[in-house]
C-alpha cells in the first residue's frame, strides 16, 4: 500500500512539474494555444459545407433592421463582411473581398465605405468583432440566418416587393462558401450574388419609403 502511494505522488509530482514548465516557458504555451485553441474558429468548425443562398425578409432576432442600415438602402445595396482576429477562413476569404470590390484595408480595420461595382452603388461594411462598436456587433444578430454565431459571415441586404410594400431582403452565406471552390469560382459566385442583388435594387428602389420602416 506504501510503496503504490509512493508511486502515486511521484506520478503527480513529475506532472505538476511537467505542466509548471509549459507555463515558465511561455512561448511555447502560447504557440500551443494559438495552434491549438484559437486555431480552431468556429468557421473551420461548422462551416465547411456546401451553402443555401435563400434570401429572406424577416431578421432572425425578429427585430426591425436599424435605422442606419435603412439609410444606407437610400445609396444602394449593402454588403457586411464579418471577422475575427483569430479565424482561418476569414484569412482566406479576405483577399477575395477585397479583390472583389478593389478595397485595401487590414483585418482589424471596421469601416463602412460606399464602392463602386460596376457601375452599381453599393455600400460596403467591414466589420470585425473583436474590434467594431457594439451596433456594428449586433447586425450579425440580425442576419446570420442559420444561428452559428460564426465567422466569416457575409451578408448583402437588397430590396424586394413583399406583401404590398417594397421592403429589406437579405441573403446570408458563411466560410469559403464551398469547399471544392477555387478562389476564381468563390469570386464568381459572391459577383453572381451582388449582381442579383444589384437587380434586385433597381427594380424596387422608386418605391421604397425608408420612413416605413424606422422606428
Amino acid at each position: 500500500m506504501k510503496k503504490m502511494l509512493a508511486i502515486q505522488i511521484t506520478a503527480l509530482l513529475v506532472f505538476s512539474g511537467a505542466l509548471g514548465s509549459m507555463f515558465v516557458f511561455t512561448d511555447v504555451y502560447n504557440e500551443t494555444y494559438i495552434r491549438i485553441v484559437s486555431g480552431v474558429c468556429l468557421s473551420c468548425i461548422k462551416l465547411d459545407r456546401v451553402y443555401s443562398t435563400d434570401y429572406r425578409f424577416e431578421t432572425v432576432n425578429g427585430k426591425s433592421n436599424p435605422d442606419f442600415i435603412i439609410d444606407d438602402l437610400e445609396k444602394g445595396p449593402i454588403f457586411l463582411s464579418f471577422r475575427d482576429d483569430v479565424c482561418d477562413y476569414c484569412d482566406e476569404m479576405e483577399p477575395i473581398i477585397q479583390q472583389i470590390f478593389n478595397l485595401s484595408f487590414e483585418k482589424e480595420e471596421v469601416f463602412s465605405e460606399d464602392v463602386d461595382f460596376d457601375g452599381a452603388n453599393v455600400v460596403f461594411y467591414h466589420i470585425n468583432r473583436d474590434h467594431a462598436e457594439q451596433d456594428l456587433r449586433n447586425l450579425q444578430f440580425y442576419y446570420d440566418i442559420d444561428k452559428l454565431d460564426a465567422v466569416p459571415m457575409f451578408t448583402i441586404i437588397t430590396l424586394e416587393y413583399n406583401k404590398g410594400i417594397v421592403s429589406p431582403y437579405y441573403l446570408t452565406v458563411y466560410g469559403i462558401l464551398d469547399p471544392n471552390f477555387s478562389d476564381d469560382q468563390r469570386i464568381e459566385e459572391l459577383e453572381n450574388n451582388i449582381q442579383n442583388a444589384i437587380t434586385f435594387y433597381n427594380l424596387n428602389r422608386e418605391r421604397f419609403y425608408p420612413q416605413d420602416f424606422k422606428k
